[in-house]
This record gives structure tokens, C-alpha cells and sequence, in this order.
């Protein structure tokens, strides 16, 4: 992961929403954006709005992992010798 950004993107992933977000713009606003604007509207949603995105998913990873943990160090625990 790119230290300057929190959520990178693959290029063909890029490329991809890229075409949904200039293909949303044109059906929904009939407005056609070209490659670089639709670019920098991806740049500032991912700025804007992953973070929170990002920290959702941690929140909504937390209690699996602990379950997760939990369970592992029980079964650890089952292996001690008396």
C-alpha cells in the first residue's frame, strides 16, 4: 500500500470505476466528463470519503476478530499438559 494514501487502487480497478463513475455521471446528470476530471472526482471522493469507509471496516472487523482470537487461544490453552 502507497504510504501517501490510505486506499490505492489497482490500475485496472481505476479503470473500472472510472468507467462506472463517468458512465453514472453521463445517465444520471447527462453530463460527459472526460478521463482527467472524472480522475480528479475519484481522487477527491476516495480522500473525502475512504477514510471513513476505511475505519467502518475496522469497526466492522473488530468483535469477528475478537471471536476469532478468542477461540484460538482457548484451543491453545486446550493443549497444555497437566
Amino acid at each position: 500500500m502507497n504510504k501517501d494514501k490510505l486506499i490505492t487502487l489497482s490500475d485496472e480497478t481505476e479503470d473500472l470505476v472510472l468507467d462506472k463513475l463517468r458512465d453514472y455521471m453521463n445517465d444520471e446528470f447527462d453530463v460527459d466528463i472526460g478521463n482527467l476530471p472524472a480522475k480528479f472526482l475519484l481522487d477527491f471522493i476516495i480522500k473525502t470519503i475512504g477514510p471513513h469507509l476505511y475505519n467502518q471496516v475496522v469497526d466492522d472487523m473488530e468483535p469477528w476478530l475478537y471471536d476469532r482470537f478468542t477461540g484460538m487461544l482457548e484451543d491453545m490453552h486446550s493443549f497444555k499438559k497437566d
